[in-house]
């Protein structure tokens, strides 16, 4: 396109237009909000996210399940009168009237080492349990750093939209004053009053993702922080990080280890219901003097139950929990080779978005501000039209968009390698 030599009244309203394009910058800063950080954030995760508080009290449970299962049988005491004597008038002494008044103690005792297995398997669900806990709070960091991430992201994407907006309507405006000075033609204001509206609209759709981001981290937070006054820190996460998997083993894998545990003790338990169970008795029976007896007697009995295995064997008790045992096993190997694969892919897109952010930072957008300052330089002297003067601007502030894009892309995936190795 050859360049345009504007009169130099027009030339001065575009260098007015010009002047007035720094102030942009500073559009979306005018309203003060509270500035969170991401290790602020987490704090408030901890106490308010709904998963956690959950996994907490599962944690509870399983604490509540250790005095469970180590709890003995109790004794059962039987009081009662074994036979009557109608026709014989009694005092109002309990213990002279005509029946037979026993009192029985029966004790169950367990054998097979059963309260032992009992224990065990308690003990694993807790180590699993309390393994749960901080996994989900490793999920929820996982999720609080993606949504954290997001507003940063849209603030800055809202700038440049509002600042893209102010711009198309600044240039929109000096296209109809010069077509009403015959400048330029009337479908060339038309163009550029249909670019304003355009980016007008991105402008309120980049404001409806900042809202959309706000209040997706406000959910995870636990609602603590009101959306509309929540707003993140200037700063990003490190570019470096840390070594996956090298200080401790991953919680969900430690999860899924004691749960193999737990279900091989609740396999060694079941088996050992065979192991019959014995309740010991001891009963202590008076009977007052009647009509056939003078004297009133007393008797001591000691009784053995012991249960016969002719209807439940607790075969399927015991092919279940076999079944649950290869289950657990499996979800081992399942979670070994997630976590593998995991760190794996985390790692090859670190390496990727490190490589797309360098290119973008070290090449594309300082050679778009370049040609930026050079379109400012060009119109000023008329050596540039209108047109191709907007279209470098828009150049300029879709590279700041996109290496803004990456930028939080590789943050995002250093914080993902990050936690993919974390036990917390």
């Amino acid at each position: 396109m050859r360049p345009v030599h504007f009169p130099d009244r027009h030339r001065r309203l575009l260098i007015a237009l010009i002047a007035l394009f720094p102030p942009l910058a500073g559009l979306a800063q005018g309203t003060e909000e509270a500035r969170l950080s991401l290790p602020e954030a987490e704090k408030i995760l901890l106490d308010a996210n709904p998963a956690i508080l959950q996994a907490r009290a599962a944690l509870a449970g399983a604490r509540a399940g250790i005095d469970i299962a180590g709890a003995r049988p109790n004794p059962q005491l039987t009081v009662g009168a074994t036979s009557t004597d109608p026709g014989r008038n009694g005092s109002n002494s309990f213990w002279k009237q005509a029946t037979d008044n026993t009192v029985r103690l029966d004790q169950l005792v367990e054998r097979g080492n059963k309260r032992d297995l009992r224990l065990k398997a308690a003990g694993s669900n807790l180590s699993a349990t309390g393994a749960d806990l901080d996994n989900t709070v490793r999920l929820a960091r996982i999720d609080l750093a993606n949504a954290w991430l997001d507003l940063r992201a849209a603030r800055e994407i809202r700038r440049i939209a509002d600042e893209n907006a102010a711009l198309a309507r600044r240039a929109a405006d000096a296209a109809e004053l010069r077509g009403k000075a015959g400048d330029l033609a009337g479908v060339d204001v038309a163009r550029f009053a249909a670019d304003a509206a355009r980016v007008a609209n991105d402008a309120v759709q980049a404001g409806l993702d900042l809202d959309r981001a706000r209040i997706a981290l406000a959910l995870l937070l636990g609602n603590r922080v009101a959306p509309a006054g929540l707003q993140t820190t200037d700063e990003w996460p490190s570019a470096e990080p840390a070594p996956a998997g090298t200080e401790a083993e991953r919680a969900d894998l430690v999860a899924a280890r004691r749960r193999v545990e737990q279900a091989d003790a609740l396999r060694e338990l079941a088996r050992a219901q065979r192991t019959r169970d014995v309740s010991v008795g001891l009963q202590y029976e008076h009977a007052p003097a009647n009509a056939n007896n003078a004297f009133s007697t007393t008797s001591y009995g000691l009784s053995l139950s012991v249960p016969l295995m002719f209807g439940n064997d607790y075969r399927g008790d015991i092919a279940r929990s076999e079944a649950d045992y290869g289950a657990a096993e499996q979800q081992l190997i399942a979670t070994r080779a997630f976590v593998s694969s995991e760190q794996s892919r985390l790692r090859a897109e670190y390496a990727a978005r490190q490589s797309r952010y360098r290119r973008l930072a070290e090449v594309v957008l300082p050679a778009a501000e370049r040609a930026g300052r050079g379109a400012d330089v060009a119109i000023q002297k008329g050596g540039m039209s209108l047109t191709d003067y907007l279209d470098t601007q828009r150049s300029l502030r879709a590279a700041r968009i996109e290496t803004i894009q990456a930028r939080a892309d590789l943050a995002r995936a250093t914080l993902m390698l990050r936690l993919a190795g974390d036990s917390q």
